[in-house]
């Protein structure tokens, strides 16, 4: 055990600073306590989820033998807490309709609590696709890790119960975490949606051309598609293709949505003032 083993309640609730769960998401795959203590943790919040949501107590899944938890007392002394709120909640399900709705996100899963917004193109679900003013992240160590909140999990296991997969994929995305969002998209079922969302990271990969090539499908489903469209704009906008890029953009511009309207007009003119020159 170290100083890091003590931190596992922290990380899950996204306490930590970036640069601490950064060190933390480090450590967890050469710890196998914590990686234990972890998988503790997340079916205790399950549990209970499902209890809430069904008024259903299902023990958690067995554990191999030898695992050994770090946080061990920690863990036992929250089921201990966990299990007669889940029989509690099983009760409540008799006497009250199960008219309820879902468990709200916090805000920082999607980054609602940012004046602006670092990620450019466009993701499929629509609690990822507020508009805010579009600003880049500066470069520097200072400014990154200023730029940076964390993300907590426990939304995610959430999420990961009802099979949120685009919920996922956008938390992940607007965190930077690019390559747990390609893992959630892989298995994915297929979709018109996940094809935006492939296209997010096609455009951050710089393979412009598979951008183009996956929003074609949703372009000729619904070619008043925002999502679609602009994410094409910004892909043919890299290829120097700017009056295609600003066609699409002023496709964007004439769906008259708040925020991104706007932004697409702009976009739109500059690209045909710099065609024109």
């Amino acid at each position: 055990m170290n100083a890091h083993c003590t931190r596992l309640h922290l990380f899950m609730d996204g306490e930590l600073s970036e640069s601490d769960a950064e060190a933390f998401r480090n450590h967890l795959p050469r710890c196998a306590a914590c990686e234990g203590g972890l998988r503790d943790l997340l079916q205790l919040e399950l549990l209970a989820a499902r209890a809430l949501s069904t008024g259903v107590v299902e023990p958690p899944a067995a554990k191999p033998e030898g695992n050994v938890v770090s946080l061990g007392a920690w863990v036992r002394r929250n089921a201990r807490v966990v299990a007669p709120l889940a029989m509690a909640a099983s009760l409540c399900a008799i006497f009250v309709p199960r008219m309820m709705p879902a468990a709200e996100v916090p805000a920082v899963v999607f980054l609602d609590n940012q004046p602006t917004r670092e990620l450019e193109a466009r993701l499929s679900d629509p609690r990822a696709d507020k508009h805010r003013p579009y600003s880049p992240m500066r470069g520097g160590a200072d400014g990154l890790e200023a730029g940076k909140v964390t993300l907590p999990l426990r939304p995610l296991a959430r999420m990961e119960e009802r099979k949120d997969f685009r919920g996922i994929v956008a938390a992940y995305v607007l965190h930077g975490q690019w390559q747990q969002a390609q893992a959630v998209l892989a298995r994915e079922p297929a979709s018109l949606a996940r094809d935006i969302d492939l296209s997010v990271v096609a455009l951050q990969d710089g393979r412009y051309q598979d951008a183009l090539t996956l929003l074609e499908p949703v372009v000729r489903a619904d070619s008043r598609n925002p999502q679609a469209q602009w994410n094409r704009g910004l892909a043919l906008r890299a290829l120097g293709q700017k009056e295609a890029a600003a066609a699409a953009f002023e496709q964007v511009a004439g769906l008259g949505e708040p925020g991104w309207s706007d932004e697409a007009r702009g976009l739109a003119k500059g690209l045909r003032e710099e065609a024109a020159r």
